[in-house]
């Protein structure tokens, strides 16, 4: 019944005379109601039949467009129930120097942050060696899941040096940026950053607050920021859904003959 009243509703039709694939405008069109939350996680979506009915198209046509959205973990398919919206993918800039929700490329989601822990500890021999100190120092580690409306999407374990933001401990709070704390209150700057991506296997731990399974994929995300001085004065280590994020990255060349 949902589903017929859906079909009436939507008019958006294909355009057999673009340049752009029929199974690619149909993709496109699904994905937009995701993004609108027409459809959210867990709902059931039409039928090929019915889809086709809706595009003018045929379930071979169809069919692709479903086929790419459920390798791109968007929708999954359960053999006897139907297709489901699986969740939305998050575009994220590799090289963005903002905050992690500050550097989502879009502005469609609502996002919160829940502090799970912030205390002070001693500074191992790998900080010493990120921070360029010689001897021990205090740092802030800082946990935090952050979500969007459909669920957890990543979590945020960040380092801040005591030397570099006394009593920073006391700033933090839920659905707080810490990168506008450093430049409002502290008023550093960055300039550049460091990341290195890997995948990873969740451990235990991450797996909980995940709520997924040990063959899940992880991205893990070491971020490294300097400032103006090219000193180090943020670290943070963060994990990702893979089935929920894709990396942009954009690259000009200065050179107007290209590359030499």
């Amino acid at each position: 019944m949902f589903m017929k009243r859906w079909i009436r509703k939507v008019t958006e039709k294909v355009n057999k005379q673009s340049s752009v694939f029929l199974y690619e405008q149909i993709k496109r069109n699904i994905m937009n109601k995701i993004d609108r939350g027409y459809f959210k996680k867990g709902d059931r979506l039409p039928t090929e039949k019915e889809l086709g009915e809706q595009f003018q198209s045929s379930r071979i046509t169809v069919r692709r467009a479903m086929k790419e959205l459920e390798d791109e973990g968007i929708i999954e398919v359960i053999h006897g129930k139907g297709t489901f919206v699986k969740g939305i993918k998050l575009p994220i800039h590799i090289l963005d120097l903002n905050g992690f929700t500050e550097g989502l490329s879009t502005s469609e989601n609502h996002f919160t942050k829940e502090v799970l822990s912030k205390e002070i500890i001693t500074s191992d021999d790998s900080m010493m060696k990120k921070f360029n100190r010689e001897y021990p120092f205090d740092i802030l580690k800082l946990v935090r899941l952050i979500k969007d409306e459909h669920e957890v999407f990543s979590v945020d374990f960040a380092y801040l040096p005591t030397f570099l933001y006394p009593n920073i401990i006391s700033k933090i709070d839920h659905n707080v940026s810490t990168f506008e704390i450093i430049h409002n209150n502290y008023g550093l700057a960055f300039k550049n950053a460091k990341k290195h991506i890997e995948v990873s296997t969740p451990t235990m731990a991450i797996r909980k607050l995940f709520n997924i399974s040990n063959t899940d994929p992880v991205l893990k995300v070491k971020k490294l920021i300097y400032d103006f001085n090219d000193k180090p004065i943020h670290f943070s280590k963060y994990y990702l859904l893979g089935s929920r994020v894709s990396f942009d990255m954009n690259v000009s060349i200065d050179e107007p003959n290209g590359w030499h």
